[in-house]
């Protein structure tokens, strides 16, 4: 009896110190604060991905100026940048012998309509027939409308501004030879609007429609978002690339856009077809853990502040964004910052700043 005295006092010291440890274990994780995190409500958008697309921006209103006949150009009297008025001289080329073209036309008019005057007279006279009568008639017709052509091509020896706008290239300079209806100048209208042209791919060109809305952002301005709507979409493949030509209208009410030609953009178009049904969007952080079927996320109960895990199908990839295959419950909150670190049915605090 007095050896197992010694024994029972132990034991029990052994039990006596295992629940003092484990009283302090429960208190110790009652006192730790709780994981701090950040939280996201899901969204609805489309039930479709939008279409991305590249391409150069330009004035709706571009014109490639060039004369009407070849020559060597005399002067060119504007400059890359260089603002114009309708009707304003930019260039012109050496009229030598266009003007001579034009004296020789008039010249053959002239004697036209005196042999033409002179017929009238002898076939009044009984001299000459009817028949000779309308040949003159008609070598008189003849010599107009060459003139009338020798006039044109004058006109057109000199290149007018079409309305007002700016110079945005120069393809030539004075003293080189060209050839008729070469390109001299490239000019674009005032107040015609900005466009964005984007090839589309054959799946992608029969989702899109005109009227759709856009968004375009600029390489050169990366912190600008300039809305857009579809104005015109070919009907054919361009043979060359196999791609459709898009054309985008771009609103610059809200941004100013520099008055440059060839700027590149990218345009994010959200076709109006995949606005009859709705996906759940949520920031792409959310995601724990996934493959191509599924993915893990953790949904925030703002009334007991616990998260729970939960499974759902990605449809796509959009952006920052993650379309889910399946529609959540308006107001469902997801975990974005600090989801990695959780455990189903954890108590967590939201901050606003970003999680530790």
């Amino acid at each position: 009896m007095t050896a197992r005295l010694p024994l029972l006092i132990s034991v029990s010291a052994a039990l006596l110190a295992g629940c003092g440890a484990d009283h302090k274990t429960d208190e110790a994780a009652a006192a730790a604060p709780l994981r701090a995190v950040r939280v996201a409500a899901v969204r609805n958008g489309p039930a479709e991905p939008p279409v991305q697309a590249s391409g150069l921006a330009s004035s709706r209103d571009e014109a490639k100026l060039a004369f009407k006949v070849g020559g060597v150009i005399a002067a060119i009297e504007v400059r890359e940048g260089d603002e114009v008025r309708a009707g304003q001289r930019l260039a012109r080329i050496e009229a030598a012998e266009i003007d001579a073209s034009v004296a020789q036309a008039r010249a053959a008019l002239a004697k036209a309509s005196r042999d033409l005057a002179r017929g009238q007279k002898l076939f009044a006279d009984d001299v000459v027939t009817r028949e000779q009568l309308d040949d003159l008639g008609t070598a008189e017709t003849v010599a107009r409308a060459q003139l009338d052509a020798a006039s044109f091509n004058r006109r057109y020896a000199e290149i007018t501004a079409p309305a007002d706008g700016r110079v945005l290239s120069r393809l030539a300079e004075p003293r080189e030879l060209v050839q008729p209806g070469a390109p001299v100048l490239v000019v674009s209208a005032s107040g015609s609007g900005t466009v964005l042209e984007v090839g589309l791919a054959d799946r992608d060109a029969l989702r899109v429609k005109v009227g759709d809305s856009a968004e375009v952002r600029f390489d050169a301005l990366p912190d600008r978002v300039f809305p857009a709507k579809v104005q015109e979409l070919a009907r054919a493949s361009d043979p060359r690339t196999g791609t459709w030509r898009c054309e985008l209208a771009v609103d610059t009410a809200s941004a100013e856009l520099p008055a440059f030609s060839g700027l590149i953009g990218r345009a994010r178009i959200v076709p109006a077809t995949s606005l009859s049904t709705r996906r759940s969007y949520l920031p792409i952080e959310a995601l724990v853990e996934g493959d191509q079927a599924k993915a893990r996320l953790y949904l925030f109960d703002p009334k007991t502040g616990t998260v729970k895990s939960a499974e759902h199908r990605v449809a796509f990839v959009s952006g920052t964004e993650v379309a889910l295959g399946d529609v959540l419950p308006d107001g469902t909150q997801v975990v974005t910052d600090g989801a990695a670190y959780l455990r189903d049915g954890e108590t967590v605090r939201v901050v606003t700043e970003t999680a530790p």
